[in-house]
């Protein structure tokens, strides 16, 4: 790894910044130059891994995170047995596991309060590592430590004050301590929903209509098993739980506006617990208390319609943020990494390899997003037509259990790799393609 410091600014500015004793004022001092191959704009889960896995590689790599600590914004905290297959690759493991993740080897549907029997994620796919559940802020400080660890030179608290195209990109760079100005042969932004790289890339943003909302809240006391994942559906929404150990666990509840106007705000916590106490075994909530704040966000998927231009490119959520109701935000974010690095790692012409990437996280990411939307239609909406619409992808699922592919392939490690979210695979999903013979089936509300 090579990362080049120097303090050539001195030299171009001696004249003017000297004092009565010919020494370099301290003002000069601030402003030190850093070479390197990459420059990773963004320490979160995507800019943290990526950063790791190029500085193991040889790469000389500087990372720039704004904050200054990580803190709870209720954030994904599930990642799926695909993403955990996405972190193996990425020989991050035992940094997650460090992080306190833990393993849902079990996934738990629960009808009118009662368990419907419990489904193990390896019995769709043999030796699925299951869903994992880990605190984001936990998740965010352990890679960052790891990307140092790994030689990676980290600038915290800092933040990006002007970008430069030259025969190297330039990132000027603003610490407490310390200016600098950063030259790389590469940028690679990861600075989430609100980037700024995407402006140097050309990006417009695009986004969804919103058609649901969001919302959760970490809580202690929550009586349920730890080694599984929860979820009940209401008329209207569901409610899905990841436990984290000593009864703490991450509560989502996924709902149309109506039902989520009344909870919003943190004083609204006590009517969000009993939203899902309702609908889950007697006493599971009876000692449930916030550890964190309650935040509720729109569904809709959020995405650059363009990712790379000349030797910047974009990952994790600056990418583009799918549909949080689906819980694919983490492994995304992973997957981003392992493609980018194989993609630089194994091309010498890294606009060859930005380009390849580029394409390849555009199709996984239409697939995920197609799903989304699918799923949202079965989850939230009310009324005979939606009634209509489960009914049909009920039917569908007793005819093939797979959907093409599209039903349950949360449980594999394959995640999107191989699906086509074209108009055959919705109206297979919804059982369009089925005659209308077909048998009815009870109405339940849908779950992942």
């Amino acid at each position: 790894m090579v990362i080049l410091l120097s303090l050539d600014t001195i030299v171009n500015s001696h004249a003017s910044c000297s004092d009565q004793e010919g020494m370099v004022s301290m003002s000069v001092l601030r402003s030190s130059v850093l070479t390197a191959d990459v420059a990773v704009v963004g320490g979160g889960v995507a800019g943290s891994s990526v950063a790791a896995a190029l500085a193991q590689a040889g790469l000389g790599v500087v990372l720039v995170e704004r904050e200054a600590r990580f803190r709870d914004r209720v954030r994904g905290e599930s990642i799926h047995p695909w993403g955990v297959k996405q972190i193996g690759g990425l020989g991050l493991l035992d940094v997650v596991r460090a992080a306190g993740a833990q393993a849902l080897p079990i996934a738990q549907v629960y009808v009118e309060r009662a368990p419907t029997g419990g489904v193990r994620w390896d019995s769709a796919d043999p030796g699925s590592p299951g869903e994992w559940s880990v605190y984001h802020p936990a998740l965010q400080s352990a890679l960052l430590e790891f990307a140092r660890d790994c030689g990676v030179r980290v600038l915290r608290p800092a933040r990006v004050t002007q970008f430069t195209r030259a025969t190297d990109l330039r990132l000027d760079v603003t610490t407490e301590q310390a200016d600098y100005e950063v030259r790389a042969r590469l940028v690679v932004g990861a600075e989430g929903r609100q980037s700024a790289a995407r402006r140097w890339v050309g990006a417009e943003v695009v986004q969804d209509p919103v058609h649901h909302q969001v919302g959760g809240c970490l809580l202690d006391g929550v009586a349920l098993a730890e080694d599984t994942f929860h979820a009940a559906g209401f008329t209207g929404g569901v409610v899905l739980i990841f436990p984290q150990g000593a009864g703490r666990a991450r509560v989502y509840l996924i709902a149309n506006e109506s039902i989520v106007a009344p909870l919003r705000g943190h004083e609204h916590v006590a009517e969000f617990i009993g939203q899902c106490a309702a609908i889950f075994p007697e006493g599971a909530f009876e000692d449930a208390c916030a550890s964190g704040p309650l935040a509720f966000y729109p569904n809709a998927d959020v995405w650059s319609d363009r990712l790379c231009d000349d030797r910047v490119v974009l990952i994790g959520d600056a990418a583009g943020a799918n549909d949080p109701s689906v819980g694919q935000g983490l492994s995304l974010c992973f997957r981003d990494a392992g493609e980018l690095r194989d993609e630089l790692l194994g091309d010498s012409n890294w606009d060859a390899a930005l380009m390849a990437y580029a394409a390849r996280r555009m199709e996984y990411f239409s697939v995920l997003r197609s799903y989304a939307h699918w799923r949202a239609l079965l989850t939230t909406d009310i009324g005979p037509e939606a009634d209509t619409r489960r009914a049909g992808a009920m039917r569908a699922a007793e005819r093939d259990p797979g959907l093409g592919g599209f039903n349950r392939w949360n449980f594999l490690s394959h995640g999107p790799s191989g699906l086509v979210a074209d108009e055959a695979a919705r109206s297979h999903y919804f059982g369009e393609d089925l005659d209308e013979t077909s048998a009815m089936v009870q109405i339940t509300p849908a779950l992942q």
